[in-house]
């Protein structure tokens, strides 16, 4: 499978999505791992876009200290400019992407009506690791809106870590499975890197180790 790791500054306005678009499109086309029909399957990784990455883990600090107040401030600009990404650059798929980040914002501002009762790289990972799963739902409408097939994958279904969190292992066996299970021959994918989520369905930011062996374990599709 064609991997393609899209980082947080490849999602920061229209010009850098289509300019992206565009690198991976003539990568895939150049390289020999068409089928006969020419299907060719392909995943587009993606992380936390640059212009949130930092302010959620703001969210986080402000969160841990008991200033719930700053936080769901803090998080509501978070928001909203993520929303302003959206107005920039989706047309037809906006109310769609909106709808969809509606839902992942949701499971952040629960927790922040709660009382921080562990430790702090645990409330990072529930609230960071979730902007990955929101920038890859932009970039999955924007290729919608352009016309790609792609497939939605929230790599916290497949992925099942240790509960290290902020270096966590990769269980792999089972994680293996359910990959294999979830990528389709032929199809396009968009997912996120760098993320998973333990037997409990907590997220967790994984050792790069176990990055790399995600990595390579989709590219041997």
């Amino acid at each position: 499978m064609q991997v393609h790791q899209i980082s947080a500054q490849q999602i920061e306005s229209k010009e850098a999505f289509l300019k992206t678009l565009a690198a991976c499109t003539q990568n895939t086309e150049g390289s020999n791992s068409a089928t006969a029909n020419n299907a060719i399957s392909a995943c587009y990784l993606v992380t936390t876009p640059a212009l949130i990455d930092a302010p959620l883990s703001e969210v986080t600090s402000a969160f841990f200290d008991g200033n719930k107040e700053i936080a769901l401030q803090l998080f509501e600009a978070v928001k909203n400019n993520v929303f302003a990404l959206v107005d920039g650059i989706l047309v037809d798929q906006k109310a769609a992407c909106i709808s969809r980040l509606s839902d992942l914002f949701t499971e952040i501002e629960w927790l922040l009506h709660d009382k921080p009762v562990r430790a702090f790289p645990y409330y990072k990972d529930q609230i960071v690791c979730t902007g990955a799963v929101l920038g890859s739902a932009l970039f999955y409408h924007f290729l919608l809106e352009q016309g790609v097939d792609a497939v939605f994958v929230d790599i916290r279904d497949c992925i099942v870590t240790s509960d290290d969190f902020g270096k966590a292992d990769v269980l792999e066996s089972i994680t293996q499975a359910r990959i294999q299970q979830t990528f389709i021959p032929g199809r396009t994918h968009v997912t996120q890197a760098g993320i998973g989520a333990t037997d409990q369905n907590e997220n967790a930011t994984l050792k790069a180790e176990g990055n790399d062996w995600v990595l390579k374990t989709i590219k041997g599709l």
